[in-house]
């Protein structure tokens, strides 16, 4: 008599897979994805990046060098990390001005220097002027000019070799005043001060100086302490 031994058949269990309805597999997607959204975070926390820093304290109207400021390496987002100096952008900010007080390790915002008015730490003045009393209007920013006062039958220098800054006419301007040209010089604060007054007390005329030598006669009719003049480099 022979014996079956083969193990008995079991019935009514079906496969691992088959037991999985559609809700067990949505949620173990969902959970896959959010391991796998966790993990791309934590990876780009970890990224950082090198930034400006202050390395003393700088007030407000500071004239910067390169000396002013140093990397070290934050985890921003990067629509701050835009807003900030990376280093190459350290690059250019020797001569730039502080635009408010930064403390010593704060973070350094573009917006936190700008440009100097004029070089050589001087000032940007504008001068309001008819075309036939500046060359016709053939000036640019590449001459230098001299600055001559008229009043009372007098005619004197009273800034020399001042580089032009900018040039505009009142129509490019938006100002009015038809006819005027705009030359902008950079001047000093005693420069400024003699040219505001002169062109209250009479008439101011700009030469063209670009490439020209120092003029010999500096006041018509010249008179015997040989006038007063400022050179404007």
């Amino acid at each position: 008599m022979s014996v079956d031994q083969s193990r008995p058949e079991r019935k009514g269990r079906r496969p691992f897979a088959g037991r999985l309805s559609v809700g067990h597999i949505i949620v173990l997607v969902a959970g896959l994805l959010a391991l796998l959204a966790n993990f791309a975070l934590l990876r780009a926390r970890d990224d950082t990046y090198r930034v400006a820093v202050a390395d003393r304290d700088l007030a407000a109207g500071t004239v910067v060098d390169e000396g002013a400021f140093r990397l070290v390496n934050v985890s921003v987002d990067p629509e701050i990390l835009v807003t900030l100096i990376s280093e190459e952008g350290m690059q250019a900010l020797d001569g730039r001005i502080v635009t408010r007080s930064i403390v010593a390790g704060d973070l350094v915002a573009r917006s936190d220097l700008t440009s100097a008015a004029a070089p050589m730490e001087k000032r940007a003045m504008s001068i309001p002027i008819d075309r036939v009393h500046a060359v016709g209007g053939e000036i640019s920013t590449s001459d230098v000019v001299d600055v001559i006062a008229v009043s009372d039958g007098v005619a004197e220098f009273i800034l020399l070799a001042a580089p032009v800054l900018d040039v505009a006419d009142s129509s490019s301007a938006g100002l009015g005043s038809s006819g005027k040209y705009f030359v902008t010089l950079a001047v000093d604060s005693h420069s400024a001060l003699r040219i505001a007054s002169a062109m209250d007390l009479g008439t101011i005329e700009i030469v063209r100086a670009t490439g020209a030598t120092e003029p010999t006669d500096l006041v018509f009719p010249k008179l015997a302490d040989g006038g007063d003049v400022d050179a404007g480099s």
